[in-house]
């Protein structure tokens, strides 16, 4: 997947991204893309891609054995008793 594509900026600074990265991404017009500048250049990917990347670091610090929701909602009720108390 580390394919290297060349673009060219039009002259309104608009980069055209090759059909083959769209058709292997699933691109669609008008699909919102983030764009990240790094030490690097850019770093481009969607929004459904990052998102997933996200999770997919948050589960791994996360033991398998571990609900955050249970966690939050214990929280949560733990919160709701003080509350009801004072």
């Amino acid at each position: 997947m580390n394919e290297i594509y060349r673009a060219k900026l039009n002259d309104e600074y608009r980069l055209v991204i090759p059909a083959a990265c769209r058709k292997r991404l699933g691109l669609r017009s008008g699909q919102e893309m983030l764009i990240k500048v790094t030490e690097r250049g850019l770093e481009m990917t969607t929004y459904d891609l990052a998102l997933k990347r996200f999770q997919e670091e948050v589960q791994a610090l996360v033991p398998a054995d571990v609900s955050l929701v249970d966690e939050l909602i214990a929280e949560r009720r733990v919160e709701a008793a003080k509350e009801a108390s004072e």
